[in-house]
């Protein structure tokens, strides 16, 4: 019983640690799910986002290099800040041809109410 309570311990102990080096690769994977995502949104035609996009990528390129180096940890952050910036940028590609269609409205409303006042 005590044997199977040792392995069983050692066992997860093991399971910690290799799901502990798993996660920079995971993430590197999840910022370039989520550059690729934005790329696909149109992020590189609005500028705001074409700029988070590009820190997207260069906060990628930059962990690549860390983790090579085995720079685990650094490597995680650069990755997470990757990711935000992929996902701001996806947000503001999806954004602006809502926002452009709200102007169309608006002028729209406008063009009427002016017609009404005339």
């Amino acid at each position: 019983m005590r044997r199977a309570l040792v392995s069983a311990g050692l066992l997860l102990g093991l399971a910690g640690c290799a799901g502990a080096q798993k996660v920079p690769t995971e993430q590197l994977v999840d910022s370039q799910v989520s550059i690729r995502q934005a790329e696909e949104a149109g992020a590189e035609s609005v500028p705001d986002a074409a700029q988070h996009l590009q820190w997207a990528r260069e906060q990628t390129s930059e962990a690549r290099k860390l983790l090579e180096r085995n720079e685990r940890d650094k490597a995680a952050l650069f990755l997470k800040r990757a990711e935000a910036d992929a996902e701001l940028a996806l947000a503001l590609a999806h954004e602006a041809p809502a926002r452009a269609e709200a102007d169309r409205v608006l002028q729209q409303v406008q063009q009427l109410q002016q017609g009404t006042v005339q």
